[in-house]
């Protein structure tokens, strides 16, 4: 993997939980609560500033950020500043603090699909489907993969169907049409779909990139749902389908030749899938932390530390186990 898509993956990483962490740090701070440390990166520690109570340092490891809010674990015990620590707020402090960084990561999604509209997207044909037994899959095409040289549907079908029997060069790959193809599939046996993005102004990209963050942040939800739906009928192959951080490596290696607007794409992506990923009711996650505050806000009375602290390890012993399994997977696919 090249040097370059190692650094790409690891600002897009670095950008996205700094990003999330500073919903969590401007909620805090909004309500008037002590936030202890705001760090980039991960320790150990390089260079440290205090400014008022808050020490806001830079740390050795370029993996994101961190925020510690004071008081914001249920065992903390020596609170310097009780009343403005995270465990004495109410409910409803607390929930809008937990969610501000999943809020964060959708605001990097918006605005990453704003810049895309803004920018616009040179319109090109895509591969959507390629017929079992076709020249198309005996030369290699793939699904996903870009037709060079056309931008419409009409010009590719045209130029196919003239060339029935004649070997031609497509994608710098040696091909010859079919004369007469089974119904349906055309002298390729390839499905081409046109995509691209009209360049839009700024008000406008603005809306459309909330209008698509909407609805990719639906999909993907869908999609986790159909994910959980597969693991609890016992349909463990719903795991091939979906990919970790090494398969995230592999797309975005491959996003990188299309161009910057692509990367931006892809960064809103990766940050709207974030949000739905921390937003399921696992302890350790966001989602979690907020089933707890309404179990609290039901009940009456604050859950018991002990069953909180049990719950958050359980839940990241999951996450990892999850993780392994992904990444495995992920290097399989590779090799």
């Amino acid at each position: 993997m090249e040097v370059s898509i190692i650094l790409t993956g690891i600002f897009f990483l670095a950008l996205l939980i700094l990003g999330h962490e500073l919903g969590h740090f401007f909620a805090a701070k909004l309500f008037g609560l002590r936030v202890d440390e705001f760090g980039i990166g991960f320790p150990p520690r390089i260079a440290s500033k205090n400014i008022g109570e808050t020490k806001y340092s830079i740390n050795l490891l370029p993996f994101g950020g961190f925020v510690r809010i004071h008081g914001e674990h249920a065992d903390d015990k020596k609170l310097k500043d009780p009343k403005r620590s995270f465990l004495n707020q109410n409910a409803t402090k607390r929930s809008i603090i937990v969610i501000a960084g999943v809020l964060m990561n959708f605001l990097i999604g918006w605005i990453a699909f704003s810049v895309v509209f803004a920018s616009g997207i040179p319109a090109k044909l895509a591969i959507e489907q390629v017929s079992p037994g076709s020249p198309a899959e005996a030369a290699g095409f793939e699904v996903g993969e870009y037709i060079a040289g056309f931008s419409s549907t009409e010009e590719f079908i045209g130029f196919i169907n003239s060339h029935g029997g004649e070997e031609i060069t497509i994608n710098e790959r040696r091909i010859t049409p079919r004369v007469d193809p089974p119904e349906g599939e055309g002298g390729l046996g390839v499905t081409v779909v046109e995509v691209g993005i009209e360049k839009q102004g700024v008000l406008k990209s603005v809306v459309s990139g909330l209008k698509s963050a909407v609805e990719v942040t639906s999909l993907i939800i869908a999609a986790f749902f159909g994910f959980f739906k597969g693991i609890f009928v016992g349909d463990f192959a719903i795991v091939n389908q979906i990919s970790g951080p090494v398969g995230v490596f592999n797309i975005l290696g491959e996003t990188s030749r299309l161009g910057a607007v692509y990367l931006i794409q892809f960064l809103g992506l990766i940050s709207l899938n974030l949000v739905v990923i921390n937003m399921i009711p696992l302890p350790a996650l966001d989602g979690g932390r907020f089933l707890f505050i309404l179990v609290e806000k039901v009940i009456g009375r604050r859950l018991n530390s002990k069953f909180e602290a049990v719950a958050n390890a359980v839940g990241v012993s999951l996450l990892l186990l999850l993780m392994v399994i992904v990444t495995i997977r992920d290097i399989m696919r590779i090799l």
